[in-house]
């Protein structure tokens, strides 16, 4: 019967660390532990030409000639198995007889991954392994290549109880019933099979499961079984005995409850292993996973991990979900949805969504509504605040004048990853009047800030071109101060399909959602100006692709077809267009530039900065309008009297609404201010 490995740690008397698999005690003996092997990222394989033993490709199959065993134990050492060749891999070659005198050995570099050598009786070394890396060449393995192991499955007898009956076979020989209080009954036959709760709740059995509803088991089957394995039924009740994997810092536990079906033995409760290290693959319709919580609790925040190696697969990427709460697992009530989130492509990185709900739950489904392609990669979902352990710097990137400098962290724990900002230094070191650290020109001051320079955020819209070559209406009045973009995502500047090829793909430091054409975003920066000189000038660069226009307090400024040409591997400063906006389009207090830029044919990629002579930004406490420092009832009072002519204030801050007015309007705008409303 196949199912999912629980990965077992073997410690050997001959090593410091635990083997990172679980020894076969021969190829003919079940239980047989399978595992995918990986060198350099590559999934390696038998390859039975003449040219190699063993060839490498950069992505895993279904297949006997990518699944690997370790045969042997602790004393004699171990030698890695073929299914397919049904020969073990030695020193580079393939050998049948397992009673050669050499054997070969194992040693651990950390908890994932190992070296590999051969050791004959007289002591000699072989410190090698040959694979062909797909370009037609041998590659020789020293001391400094390893392989890396990937669980895939373990194969062992049916129950011994029980017939061998295939899922397409279920609905002829078996049926199955659920009460609510987590009652299972499981017959063949009508025979009814003793115990069948328990052992579904195995972790063997958990993660291959067929599902079913309605107490119709033929129905709505997940996933797909070389042999029998046991349902679990919706609404069948709570898991009696849950074992908490992971605690916030309140003391919650959560337990894995049940998920959908994963692949290549990366099944649904890697989520909750506490582990980024490990992760959840599968289709987009089966990533869901149901977890139990120790106490009802109320979701202040939840996290997400992204997966290992996640920008060379970000099409593995989530892009929507949604968060549901129950008290009997039954009933759901959505505690939050997303909807296309820019996920950091970053491995193993926390991303940390804020939700402060008040309803108290018991039991929580996380269920993706979209990915990016055809597969979704998920490392930890945990709930509220994450009990990390010590957090260790592994990296780090000083701040310049222009650019905060990032502290990377890693938990010792979990082994998520995190960035800590250090703020920009703003010593600029100008050389003929120009910083030869960030470029800035003497007396400019940068405004929108390109994302090679700092870490910055614009509200964002994200659509895709409709049926019949339409594009979508544009939100009204998206690009005015006034308009309410509190629903909008949170976007990272730049944005870029990090599969692009052309264009500043290594300077465009975060993903957008342009994996695939025709599809346009809408962006909006807040800009506040405290002062603007009459001789100021403002000039706006950026990157584009494809088609852009560039909007100021609702004012089109800009307007450019086609892409931005810029060469691979270019830096942003020596690729981008440059446009100049009168000084005009600006006021004192709070503007608004919005960009649309509509992608439709090839790579996509956007970043842009505005920079200023003659002006000064600062941050305005909008609706002070006696200029007290605070917002009150006062403010009302002083707002009437200066439209009623009879005091004299600074409109800059009576302007509360931002129509570059002030006029009844921003009493109303006060009130709501005040009242927070708005």
């Amino acid at each position: 019967m196949k199912k999912t490995l629980l990965f077992v740690a073997l410690l050997l008397p001959m090593l410091a660390q635990a083997l990172p698999f679980v020894p076969t005690t021969s190829p003919q003996t079940e239980p047989i532990h399978w595992y995918y092997l990986k060198t350099g990222g590559r999934f390696v394989y038998a390859h039975e030409s003449d040219e190699a033993d063993i060839a490498a490709s950069t992505s895993s199959q279904e297949n006997d000639a990518y699944y690997w065993c370790f045969v042997g134990d602790a004393t004699n050492g171990y030698r890695i198995y073929n299914r397919a060749t049904k020969q073990y891999l030695y020193a580079g070659e393939f050998f049948g007889d397992y009673n050669d005198p050499a054997i070969d050995k194992v040693e651990t570099r950390d908890n994932s991954s190992f070296y590999i050598y051969a050791m004959f009786n007289s002591g000699t070394l072989k410190n090698y392994l040959c694979y062909r890396a797909g370009s037609g060449f041998y590659t020789t393995m020293g001391k400094d290549s390893y392989f890396t192991v990937t669980e895939a499955f373990v194969q062992e007898s049916p129950y011994s109880s029980l017939p061998y009956i295939t899922i397409d076979q279920f609905d002829e020989y078996c049926r199955v019933t659920a009460t609510g209080t987590g009652e299972v009954h499981l017959y063949i036959n009508d025979v009814e099979v003793e115990n069948p709760h328990n052992i579904m709740r195995t972790y063997e059995d958990q993660y291959c499961v067929a599902s079913a509803t309605n107490q119709d088991p033929g129905k709505q089957m997940v996933g797909t079984s070389t042999g029998f394995t046991v349902p679990k039924l919706e609404g069948s009740g709570p898991n009696p005995n849950p074992t908490f994997t992971r605690y916030d810092a309140d003391g919650v536990g959560y337990a894995f409850e049940y998920g959908g079906a994963g692949q290549n033995g990366c099944d649904a409760i890697a989520t909750l292993d506490n582990n980024a290290n490990t992760y959840f693959q599968t289709s987009p319709d089966q990533c869901y996973v149901v977890m139990q919580a120790s106490e009802p609790v109320a979701v202040k925040q939840y996290s997400l991990v992204t997966g290992i190696d996640a920008l060379y697969v970000y099409e593995w990427m989530i892009r929507s979900w949604k968060l549901e709460g129950s008290n009997d697992l039954q009933n759901w009530t959505v505690i939050d949805t997303q909807k296309d989130y820019p996920m950091t492509l970053v491995d193993l990185t926390e991303v940390v969504i804020p939700v402060n709900d008040s309803r108290k739950f018991r039991y929580f489904r996380f269920t993706c509504t979209e990915g990016v392609y055809d597969y979704v990669r998920l490392s930890e979902i945990w709930i509220n605040e994450q009990n990390h352990g010590q957090w260790t710097q592994f990296d780090s990137k000083v701040s310049t004048c222009g650019a905060e400098g990032e502290r990377y962290l890693k938990c010792s724990e979990c082994n998520a990853k995190k960035v800590e900002l250090i703020p920009a230094d703003g010593n600029h070191s100008f050389y003929n009047g120009v910083c030869t650290q960030c470029g800035i020109k003497q007396g400019e001051t940068r405004l929108i800030y390109n994302s090679q320079r700092a870490i910055h955020y614009v509200k964002a819209k994200h659509a895709y071109l409709k049926s019949n070559g339409y594009w979508p209406d544009a939100p009204e009045g998206w690009n005015t101060i006034g308009f309410d973009d509190s629903e909008w995502l949170d976007l990272p500047m730049g944005t870029a399909n990090p599969g692009h090829t052309d264009g500043p793909r290594y300077q465009l430091r975060y993903n957008s959602f342009w994996f695939g054409e025709y599809n346009c975003y809408w962006m909006r920066f807040p800009v506040i100006l405290t002062e603007i000189a009459n001789d100021a000038t403002f000039t706006f660069n950026c990157v584009h692709d494809d088609n852009i226009v560039v909007y100021v307090n609702g004012q089109t400024e800009i307007y450019k077809e086609g892409w931005c040409e810029t060469p691979y591997g270019s830096t942003f400063a020596n690729t981008h267009e440059s446009y100049s906006i009168p000084a005009s389009a600006f006021h004192r207090g709070k503007n608004v530039v919005a960009v649309y830029i509509e992608q439709n044919w090839g790579g996509a990629y956007f970043d842009c900065e505005l920079i200023a002579s003659g002006a000064t930004a600062g941050d305005l406490i909008l609706g002070d309008v006696n200029g007290d420092g605070t917002v009150n009832v006062t403010d009302i009072t002083t707002l009437v009297n200066m439209i009623l002519g009879t005091v004299t204030k600074d409109e800059t801050l009576a302007d509360v609404d931002g129509d570059g007015r002030v006029n009844v309007s921003d009493v109303t705008a006060l009130i709501n201010l005040i009242l927070g409303i708005h």
